[in-house]
């Protein structure tokens, strides 16, 4: 997929996933680059979790590649100086002042073990906030965090610099029949629901599975809360009771990485981490899914005026006329 060749910036704004928690423990460093910047995320000595651009405004260093916490602060690999989580210098080892000059900070977000980065051309502060895996689903499926397995590492993949849009990818979300062709599944999920949440921040649709041994009753449904461009929230009640997070992130203007998360239900008394023959189950029957797609993503080129089957157009027009939406945000007043 050539992502320049396409209507849309790699720009949008929205809520984005950048990585999970236990990935960057306390006094620990990542390097990360998002949306065309070179980015570095570091975890205070008691726990609080910064981002912020990650080179050094001294002489340039990447604050990712050999930086050391000391305290709240996140020190130089080069020369020492200091910069805390509001990007502003706070020490320099071979000089008494500072200097009055910050890094730039993102808005970021740890949910359900999962890191969260807010991007907005315009600067502007976080305008909504993301679903919550659990939360947002209670009048859906009640269960707790703590009823499913560990999400990390086992129940976590990403997928780097893909040469292939968010928005393609969340198109799968209102896509019925490509669960058959893409996925083998036995049967074509069906479109239930669909409707907006969160003041038009989260495009959310309910599919059913019909089961021809139940006399096609539905027996499974599956609830996708997509917010913005950036991130789907999945949760599958029926047969199957797991959750699913997917998001894609813009790398730069031409790839991206995405996200994939698994919550599976602990077995009965089961509190332990999460078993191998699950984890080999997770790895094959759901994280694979991404590989799927990506045999068409990458391939694949956009259609700005797709021939639709009659049961898709309602969906599929509705997706993108929403979507269109998070480009070319206006800045707050």
């Amino acid at each position: 997929m050539n992502v320049k060749e396409l209507p849309f910036s790699m720009k949008p704004v929205g809520w984005f996933q950048v990585g999970w928690s236990k990935e960057i423990p306390n006094g620990g460093v990542k390097p990360m680059r998002y949306f065309g910047e070179d980015l570095v995320a570091f975890r205070s000595e008691t726990g609080e979790l910064s981002i912020m651009n990650a080179h050094c405004h001294h002489l340039g260093a990447h604050l990712g590649y050999g930086g050391k916490v000391v305290g709240n602060e996140l020190a130089c690999p080069y020369h020492g100086w200091r910069w805390n989580g509001e990007g502003k210098n706070t020490h320099i080892p071979y000089q008494e002042h500072t200097v009055n000059k910050r890094l730039k900070t993102w808005h970021s977000s740890e949910q359900h073990g999962c890191i969260f980065l807010w991007h907005d051309p315009t600067g502007a502060a976080p305008r909504w906030s993301l679903p919550h895996m659990f939360d947002s689903f209670r009048d859906y499926l009640d269960m707790d965090e703590e009823e499913f397995y560990p999400i990390y590492p086992h129940g976590a993949r990403i997928w780097s610099k893909e040469e292939v849009h968010p928005q393609i990818t969340f198109e799968n979300s209102v896509d019925s029949m490509h669960f058959r062709y893409v996925h083998d599944s036995p049967l074509d999920p069906e479109l239930l629901e669909q409707d907006y949440h969160q003041d038009g921040s989260v495009f959310r649709t309910l599919f059913g599975f019909r089961s021809i041994k139940h006399n096609n009753e539905i027996t499974m449904t599956f609830d996708t809360r997509t917010s913005g461009v950036g991130a789907s929230f999945n949760v599958f009640k029926g047969s199957y009771n797991y959750r699913v997070l997917f998001s894609a992130t813009p790398v730069d203007d031409s790839c991206s990485d995405l996200f994939n998360t698994i919550w599976w239900p602990r077995k009965p008394g089961d509190q332990g981490d999460m078993p191998e023959d699950i984890q080999a189950r997770v790895d094959k029957e759901i994280l694979t899914t991404v590989d799927e797609d990506l045999l068409v993503w990458r391939h694949q080129t956009y259609v700005n005026r797709p021939l639709l089957a009659k049961q898709d157009v309602r969906a599929f027009k509705a997706l993108r006329k929403w979507q269109a939406g998070f480009y070319d945000l206006p800045p707050v007043e």
